[in-house]
């Protein structure tokens, strides 16, 4: 027996500096190099891969063409069970396709999309489908149409990962079981978004400086049942834009919205399902927006939050003429929102938009307010 043969027997193969390589059978595989690779095979290890496609997708061997793949389909293409890709790095306009799939792992990548492509152009980073326990760790991706897009897929654990200049840097669909978390989103159309999906648990993300194209979202939630708890909405036009028809269970708590135009938006009929406990709201241009359809209230229930400026335990009224302005306008008006005279204007004119019966005191304002009062004794103090 050959060195070849043996090294197959032990279920070990080496592949280089091949255009295109197919994984067609169980084994562990070290330094690949290729311009395309398709797993089409279950019990597969891959290491230390590098895929450089350029503008090339991977075509689906025959057998996979009955499934209804989108476009962009990936250069890499992955369907099987007990898949693992660890230390894989891509360059090419569609990154990892995984689908049909269970027991998938995606450890330690790196891919890189083409930066001068425009972005309706572009393929997806990661494109999870129609899959089930599947884990992406200490992913590192920019410049996809999607750095991470999964829809239909059960059992969905993202952490450490890291995402820039795509349409949407992380994206889930109509999938359940879903977990992201200890990851950071930057300079996206969004930052994350979540939608039509159960039993989802974000935790310490980060989405900030998401306004690239016209509008920018840290996180888009739509018709979510889950827990957001410990995140930063930081520097994005929509801090949290939540929608909702009635089927939302969404606890949004611990987290800190700050330095956005919109802190909160919200979205669409009968918002019971949707709660703000214990975030911190500082720095918005416009704390809340509420576009109701149907309705001139939010049930959207806002408890022990902070409130910038806000530095008693006095219940908080968010009171604003300029939300409704740009409910009306769609936004065309938000401009009017940055006059410094708005806030004078909003309490001659506003409405109430949101009530937190029960604030929990700013203390970052306390100092400022302190040395405020203490001013005419000192005042008093000097003219003597």
């Amino acid at each position: 027996m050959d060195l070849r043969g043996l090294l197959l027997l032990i279920g070990i193969a080496v592949v280089s500096q091949a255009a295109a390589v197919v994984i067609d059978k169980p084994g562990v595989y070290y330094g690949i190099s290729a311009e395309r690779l398709i797993i089409n095979a279950s019990n597969v290890a891959v290491f230390n891969t590098t895929v450089k496609g350029g503008y090339v997708e991977a075509a689906l061997p025959q057998g996979m063409t009955a499934y209804r793949i989108k476009p962009a389909m990936g250069c890499v293409v992955v369907t099987g069970r007990n898949i693992t890709l660890a230390g894989i790095r891509v360059n090419c306009s569609s990154g990892i396709l995984v689908f049909n799939s269970s027991r998938v792992r995606i450890e330690a990548m790196t891919a890189q999309g083409l930066a001068d492509l425009q972005v309706y152009r572009r393929g997806l980073g990661i494109y999870i489908y129609n899959s089930s326990d599947v884990l992406i760790s200490k992913a590192d991706l920019a410049y996809f149409h999607d750095c991470i897009y999964a829809e239909y897929t059960q059992s969905l654990d993202i952490s450490g990962a890291s995402a820039r200049y795509c349409r949407y840097g992380a994206h889930v669909m109509f999938s359940k079981g879903v977990r992201l978390r200890e990851s950071s989103f930057s300079d996206n159309y969004v930052g994350v978004a979540l939608m039509y999906s159960d039993d989802v648990v974000v935790s310490d993300v980060k989405s900030s400086g998401n306004r690239e194209w016209s509008e920018g979202y840290g996180f888009l939630l739509a018709e979510l049942r889950g827990v957001v708890k410990n995140c930063k909405a930081v520097d994005n036009v929509h801090g949290f834009y939540v929608m909702y028809w009635g089927n939302t269970a969404l606890k949004i708590t611990n987290c800190t919205v700050e330095g956005n135009y919109f802190g909160v938006t919200l979205r669409g009929r009968n918002a019971t399902g949707v709660e703000f406990i214990g975030n911190a709201f500082r720095g918005n241009v416009v704390q809340v927006m509420h576009i109701g359809l149907g309705e001139l209230s939010t049930a959207a229930r806002f408890v022990g939050n902070v409130w910038g400026g806000h530095v008693t335990a006095r219940p908080y009224q968010y009171i604003s003429v300029f939300s409704d302005l740009m409910s009306a306008s769609e936004g065309a008006l938000a401009f009017l929102a940055a006059s410094p005279s708005r806030f004078a204007i909003d309490s001659a004119m506003g409405r109430v938009i949101i009530v937190d019966e029960a604030p929990r005191p700013d203390q970052l304002q306390t100092p400022a307010l302190l040395l405020l009062a203490l001013l005419p004794l000192v005042l008093i103090w000097k003219s003597k």
